[in-house]
């Protein structure tokens, strides 16, 4: 039964990479547009109902909602592993069913909740993917950039240290920075960070929020969190549920809606917050 089902999977054929309507003729700038986009997996179960916002190149939209609301489906369908069933999805108002898969893919850097890294050197890990001849310079710069050369260099083979399978021997914080540095040595023109801090301790969190900092400028980001904290500088926030943006606005705005989604994130995070400082002053 197992080997039937690996098989199966196997012999499926691949997603062609670089079939498109139109090749894109000029680089790209980074503004994205959903129209009244809708998406199902199956028939008759919607994932998306409608969702419509707009995108300037070099803004920072994050993404919140609970668990199976729709964030990360989004995603999916900006990068074409899925798509849409209704309305329009473009970029710099070409639809992205134009560009072929590998071309928007090439353009897109995702830093994950939990980054896959190989059984290979740190710097082959960090050099994954970008598709270029890369000298040892360009690497040590994203790496200090992903605030994490200091980390490397400690060890005693330095980049050329094996991390293991999945990169277990370097902590949760090591590995997100590795991937930063990866994606910074991408040179992406849209950048997705889906819970890149979640599951770090506070001072962790802080490098790797000084991380991001680096790879910002200049670039269109989604940044999928659960915490305030994280996208309360976003351009733009969108609140989902159920499928459906319910709110959208920045942070003071939504803050000036009592009784909206996030004002109620924002106050349990709070408490939360300051029942932790109290424990730990006392």
């Amino acid at each position: 039964m197992a080997y039937d089902r690996v098989m199966d999977i196997i012999k499926h054929p691949r997603e062609p990479l670089g079939e498109a309507e139109a090749a894109p003729v000029q680089a790209v700038q980074g503004a994205v547009s959903f129209q009244n986009v809708a998406f199902e997996y199956e028939r008759g179960l919607p994932v998306l109902k409608g969702v419509s916002f707009d995108v300037r190149p070099g803004q920072v939209v994050a993404l919140m909602g609970a668990t199976g609301s729709g964030k990360t489906t989004v995603i999916n369908l900006l990068m074409r592993f899925y798509e849409h069933s209704g309305g329009d999805i473009t970029l710099d108002g070409v639809d992205i069913r134009q560009y072929p898969r590998d071309f928007l893919r090439r353009n897109i850097g995702v830093v994950e909740q939990e980054p896959f890294l190989f059984s290979r050197t740190i710097r082959e890990n960090i050099t994954y993917g970008v598709g270029r001849a890369v000298s040892d310079e360009e690497v040590y710069a994203a790496a200090r950039a992903a605030a994490v050369h200091h980390v490397i260099e400690s060890f005693p083979l330095g980049y050329n240290t094996l991390v293991g399978e999945r990169g277990v021997t370097l902590s949760g914080g090591q590995k997100q920075r590795v991937a930063i540095a990866r994606t910074l040595l991408k040179n992406p023109r849209i950048l997705i960070l889906d819970d890149a801090t979640s599951s770090v301790d506070s001072e962790t969190e802080a490098a790797i929020r000084d991380a991001v900092k680096q790879l910002l400028p200049g670039r269109t980001a989604f940044i999928i969190a659960h915490r305030v904290q994280t996208v309360m500088n976003a351009d733009q926030i969108l609140v989902f549920d159920n499928g459906q943006i319910v709110q959208a606005g920045t942070h003071a705005s939504l803050l000036d809606a009592p009784d909206g989604f996030y004002r109620r994130i924002f106050d349990m995070q709070s408490r939360i917050d300051d029942e932790v400082e109290k424990e730990v002053g006392s």
